[in-house]
């Protein structure tokens, strides 16, 4: 998952373009397909943790990456 944000994220920002310049969206954009056969190595499945916030006192919340797998397998990548 690491090796692919990173491929995606030098696409978005355009590094690839002759005409680069950090300061400008290049206006590019990067459709994942396949991303519910995304795979983690180890007991990183169980282990890693996502945490979001409400925005309420005592709101932050917390999901496995299975739990998050198993409701949309596509917000792993996300």
């Amino acid at each position: 998952m690491g090796r692919l944000a990173s491929k995606v994220a030098k696409l978005i920002r355009g590094k690839y373009k002759p005409n680069y310049t950090p300061h400008v969206d290049c206006g590019d954009n990067v459709v994942i397909i396949n991303a519910e056969k995304i795979v983690l190595s180890g007991n990183k499945m169980n282990d890693k943790v996502y945490l979001r916030h409400t925005g309420y006192p005592g709101g932050q919340r917390s999901l496995s990456a299975k739990e998050m797998y198993d409701k949309n397998p596509t917000r792993l990548v996300e």
